[in-house]
């Protein structure tokens, strides 16, 4: 049995999960995962503890086989010039060697946008690969990748590729014309590809960005490094209506390096500490969040499907948040909203496009 650490973190960390939360104990009551937590992180943590990753936290991540996070960045009432929230996101990723970023934007009745990236290399190195400036002398970054982590990538790359069906594309984003890093990247996926029997696309990042923002560019999985990745998955998120419409996986290939935990799943859009409290934002991210945990355990993959068909059940019946508010749609909080989402999921219902949760749930649950 699979066991969620909880973490809510900062700001609108926790208003994103109440949803997904009641969902996960549900499962929970069921005997088909194990739950624990809400357990503290980040500048939240700091304001109330003094840490932003306590060892009693570390440690219960440790005895989970995955975390479910809100969000980490400022939140209300503790100073950003006494604790930098950010590390104990890093020392999460570092700690359990989660360096493989699979984010998936994901719009009701469509198939999703699958971006693959590094998360401990290239741009996202260590601190030992920068130099700060003093305010006079110069900073520097410097950026790495070795071909086993690109190739590593790309065959991640391809199992969803293979998983999305015949009418994916395969696409590759690089700098090929600028970095030497991006040449290296586009031999290693080229060569991935050819030997999957797969066609590539290769297209330079500014390309790419302006195809996002115009473009249909349809089903697709994309691999490309990580600052890439970072930047044009939110531009993806934006075209398909709201940022909250992104699911983040930071993974760990293959068998744990400490303890279980092999991933951490979190929305992309950040501890909105202007939002917090307000029962406004999306919840979405939170949701799709679970989803994604959910799918990548094989003993779980079954109930993943049933929370994305209960979402796009809400938002098509027009109920939405302040963010995807149209002409014609009704607008709610975040409450009433996940209110929607778990009932949709919990109906039971004969087998149809829009079953639930428990008609999904072996019998013997």
């Amino acid at each position: 049995m699979i066991r969620i650490a909880v973490l809510p973190g900062d700001g609108v960390g926790w208003e994103v999960l109440e949803g997904p939360v009641r969902l996960a104990h549900e499962l929970a009551a069921r005997g088909i995962i194990d739950v624990t937590g809400p357990l503290p992180v980040g500048a939240s943590s700091y304001g109330s503890t003094g840490e932003g990753l306590p060892a009693s936290t570390l440690a219960a991540c440790e005895d989970a086989d995955a975390i479910l996070l809100g969000a980490i960045g400022e939140h209300p009432g503790v100073p950003l010039s006494e604790h930098r929230p950010e590390l104990a996101l890093l020392a999460l990723r570092e700690h359990f060697d989660l360096r493989v970023s699979i984010r998936q934007v994901w719009q009701p009745g469509r198939p999703p946008i699958t971006f693959v990236r590094n998360l401990l290399a290239g741009a996202y190195g260590g601190t030992d690969l920068r130099g700060e400036s003093t305010g006079e002398t110069p900073a520097w970054d410097r950026f790495e990748l070795e071909p086993w982590r690109i190739a590593e990538l790309a065959e991640i790359a391809l199992g969803y590729l293979q998983r999305a069906g015949h009418n994916a594309r395969f696409i590759s984003v690089d700098k090929a014309n600028l970095l030497a890093t991006s040449r290296l990247w586009r031999r290693v996926v080229g060569e991935a590809a050819s030997a999957a029997n797969v066609d590539v696309r290769h297209v330079y990042v500014d390309r790419f960005a302006y195809e996002l923002g115009c473009t249909d560019v349809g089903d697709a999985v994309v691999v490309t490094e990580g600052l890439f990745g970072d930047i044009l998955s939110d531009l993806a998120s934006g075209r398909a209506g709201s940022i909250a419409m992104c699911a983040s996986a930071s993974i760990h290939p293959g068998h744990p390096v400490s303890g279980r935990c092999v991933g951490l799943f979190e929305p992309v859009h950040g501890s909105a500490p202007m939002r917090a409290g307000q029962n406004k934002v999306n919840p979405t991210g939170g949701f799709l969040s679970l989803a994604a945990l959910l799918d990548w355990f094989p003993e779980t993959a079954v109930h993943s499907e049933a929370i994305r068909r209960a979402l796009a059940a809400v938002i098509e019946q027009g109920v939405v948040t302040y963010d995807l508010d149209r002409p014609g749609r009704t607008v709610v909080g975040t409450d009433e909203f996940s209110d929607g989402v778990v009932k949709s999921c919990l109906l039971y219902t004969s087998p149809s496009p829009r079953d639930g949760l428990l008609s999904r749930m072996p019998s013997s649950a």
